[in-house]
């Protein structure tokens, strides 16, 4: 027997996930919610859900901190592309491009966790770009 990888589990657990969450749509526009079946089950379909969604984060989470592949999603059909610097450069190479990538990640979320998604810098030009708007839109009601 063969030893499935966690990058094939996640993947699976992944096209599982989005033809459920496609069929549990389509059930919802036929009216599910309405069903009795559906809402004496409806605590048990919200903890799947959520014990998928766990999982899910487990198996990105201990991908991401590896740092060799990362996948991109199919935005109409349940594909998944696995992608990874492995596949279209030497292995030296790879390598190298794998830990800058892994250094630009730490990088990111140390900015992210000490200052917020924008940082005070950004969160001053943000509330500056608001407060000339806000001007703008005053002096167009005024003299228009």
């Amino acid at each position: 027997m063969i030893k499935e990888t966690y990058l094939y589990r996640e993947l699976r657990l992944r096209l599982a996930g989005r033809k459920l969450s496609a069929q549990y749509l389509d059930l919802k526009k036929k009216g599910m919610l309405r069903w009795e079946a559906y809402k004496e089950h409806r605590e048990d379909i919200r903890k799947s859900f959520g014990f998928l969604g766990r999982a899910l984060a487990r198996y990105k989470d201990r991908r991401t901190k590896a740092g060799y592949f990362y996948m991109c999603k199919h935005r109409k059909v349940h594909k998944v592309f696995i992608m990874s610097p492995l596949y279209t450069m030497p292995r030296k190479g790879a390598m190298k491009k794998i830990r800058q990538i892994l250094q630009k990640r730490e990088a990111y979320d140390s900015i992210i966790s000490n200052n917020g998604p924008l940082g005070r810098r950004g969160l001053v030009q943000l509330l500056l770009i608001y407060l000339f708007v806000l001007i703008l839109a005053c002096a167009i009601i005024f003299y228009g």
